[in-house]
C-alpha cells in the first residue's frame, strides 16, 4: 500500500531533476504543519514548502531512499536516506528516522526526520544536538543526551552558564514552556578538528528572530561544551531566569 510518506519522498526524488514538483507537496502537508528535518524546524505548509526548496539547492544531485510502515494509530515511520553530490561535485550522504502523523483528512501534520549518520560528521552531530531540545519527555531527553553531551557538559550562554546534564535538561524544560522556538534553522556550519562552529536562525513569537552562533568543543562523538553568541540572547532566554 502507498502511503503519504511514500507520496512525500516520490516529490521530494523529482524535485531533482524538476524543482516545481516541490509545488506538489502543498496536497500532503497540512496547513500548520510541523516540519522537524535534521534539527531544524518550521511551522506551516508554505515555510514547509521553502525549507524543502533550500535543501535542494544545497544538492547538486542525489536521491532518497525510504521505508514506510503504518502503525496501529495510523501513524506512519521508517527510515531514510539520501546520497548524491553536493555543489562541488563530492560524494555526500545522510541517514536516519521518520516518522509522520496524519490529520483528519489524510495530510502530513507533523514529518519528523531525524539525521543520526552521514558523510558530514559536524553535521550529524549539530543535528543530535538539536533534536535533544526538541523532545519534551525529559526522562526521554535525558537518554538522548547520554548519546551526544559528556557528563560534565557546559552551555556558555552571553549571561548563563549551565554544566551537567541533569542542569542543562532541567533548563531545556524551562526553555520549552516558556520560550519555546516556533522555527529553527541552521544558516551554516564548519569543523576544526575537535571545534565546530555554526550559525542559527530561530523564530518566536511576536515575529521576534533571534541570530546568533555556537562553537562546540567534542570529545570524541560528543560534545563536552558549547560557546553561545548573539546580540539577541534577550528573545531566546526571555522568560527563562
Amino acid at each position: 500500500m502507498t502511503t503519504v510518506l511514500d507520496r512525500y519522498f516520490e516529490i521530494v526524488n523529482a524535485a531533482d531533476n524538476d524543482r516545481s514538483a516541490l509545488e506538489d507537496l502543498r496536497e500532503i502537508l497540512a496547513e500548520n504543519v510541523l516540519l522537524m528535518h535534521s534539527g531544524e524546524m518550521v511551522q506551516g505548509r508554505e515555510p514547509a514548502v521553502d525549507f524543502h526548496r533550500d535543501q535542494v539547492a544545497k544538492w547538486k544531485e542525489s536521491k532518497h531512499h525510504w521505508t514506510a510502515s503504518v502503525e496501529a494509530g495510523g501513524s506512519i515511520t521508517g527510515k531514510w536516506s539520501q546520497a548524491g553530490l553536493d555543489l562541488q561535485g563530492n560524494g555526500s550522504c545522510g541517514n536516519g528516522h521518520v516518522s509522520v502523523s496524519l490529520d483528519a483528512e489524510g495530510r502530513i501534520s507533523r514529518l519528523h526526520l531525524s539525521l543520526t549518520g552521514g558523510s558530514d560528521r559536524a553535521r550529524v552531530l549539530i543535528a543530535k544536538h538539536l533534536e535533544v531540545w526538541m523532545i519534551p519527555d525529559a526522562a526521554e531527553r535525558a537518554k538522548a543526551m547520554e548519546e551526544i553531551y559528556t557528563e560534565d557538559i557546559k552551555i556558555m550562554e552571553p549571561e548563563d552558564v549551565f554544566a551537567g546534564r541533569d542542569a542543562i535538561n532541567d533548563y531545556i524544560s524551562v526553555v520549552q514552556r516558556k520560550a519555546p522556538p516556533l522555527s529553527g534553522r541552521l544558516v551554516s556550519h564548519l569543523q576544526n578538528k575537535e571545534f565546530i562552529h555554526w550559525s542559527w536562525d530561530f523564530g518566536f513569537p511576536g515575529s521576534k528572530r533571534a541570530l546568533g552562533s555556537e562553537v562546540l568543543h567534542l570529545n570524541g562523538d560528543l560534545i563536552e561544551k558549547i560557546v553561545i553568541f548573539s546580540g539577541h540572547s534577550d528573545i531566546f532566554t526571555e522568560g527563562t531566569r
